[in-house]
């Protein structure tokens, strides 16, 4: 801990903190994430093991719209307190078999994820992530969350500025509320409201049954829309809707706060 204090504020600092942490737990990637309050997140630091394998052009499409179903953003979006999170304590009920999931995570072997969420008075959050691609053990767990108020000072010092500059940028700015009013509307010109909402909740790796509870609706009713709103998107699977998703995103900027889908299918139709 003193050596990685002594290293505040120099370009050594992400790597010896790295070289601390693993001493008292095996993990396969760190990443550092600032979640402005008004912005797109920004990746402050990367570092992964060879055996972990990431897609090219996942962290664009992580920035580009898939962080809104990150599950330590929605608990950003909950204003959960700082602490220390395992990830099947926030995710959704059956986030493991989302799309998303298998993208993120098992496409790459992670398995299990942790991560210290710091609020800061801006409003804005330093996410501390550490993936593994085995299950942390609960010796590993303690350990890890002993350093909850002492790495919050930390990352507060070290990155607590760079995000302030972040939340400035207007450019970014714009493209969150663009996003975010997407993912609101998608689907809106093709569905009922109903069959939006359990289209985003199936997004974001909620089961039927949670569905059910969320909307106050009976777990039929449920299954209806989900049977509905698949050919209307002209979709069969939650994959396709996951790509589908994903797809109208990267047209945001010509959505003018309407379903993404529009511009999607205009795009499509051309020839």
């Amino acid at each position: 801990m003193a050596d990685v204090t002594g290293h505040l504020n120099t370009d050594e600092f992400e790597h010896v903190l790295l070289q601390m942490l693993v001493n008292y737990a095996s993990f396969d990637n760190m990443t550092v994430v600032g979640f402005p309050s008004n912005a797109r997140p920004h990746l402050i630091y990367g570092e992964t093991k060879k055996d972990v394998y990431f897609q090219d052009g996942d962290l664009a499409r992580y920035v580009d719209g898939a962080y809104l179903l990150d599950p330590f953003y929605l608990a950003i979006q909950e204003n959960k307190p700082t602490d220390f999170y395992c990830l099947k304590d926030i995710a959704s009920d059956n986030f493991y078999e989302s799309a998303y999931f298998r993208q993120y995570y098992q496409f790459s072997n992670l398995k299990d994820e942790v991560g210290y969420l710091f609020a800061l008075k801006s409003g804005a959050y330093l996410h501390l992530s550490l993936a593994s691609t085995i299950d942390y053990q609960p010796e590993e767990l303690a350990a890890l969350k002993s350093f909850t108020p002492w790495l919050e000072v930390m990352l507060h010092k070290q990155w607590s500025n760079l995000l302030d500059q972040e939340q400035g940028r207007s450019e970014e700015v714009t493209m969150h509320n663009q996003l975010s009013v997407a993912f609101k509307n998608f689907g809106r010109s093709l569905l009922t409201d109903r069959e939006c909402e359990v289209a985003r909740l199936i997004l974001q790796g909620h089961s039927t049954k949670s569905m059910a509870v969320k909307l106050k609706l009976s777990i039929e009713t449920i299954k209806v829309h989900r049977r509905n709103l698949y050919p209307k998107l002209d979709i069969s699977s939650q994959p396709e809707l996951f790509s589908l998703f994903l797809e109208s995103l990267a047209l945001v900027a010509t959505a003018e706060e309407k379903d993404p889908l529009i511009a999607y299918h205009s795009k499509s139709s051309k020839p």
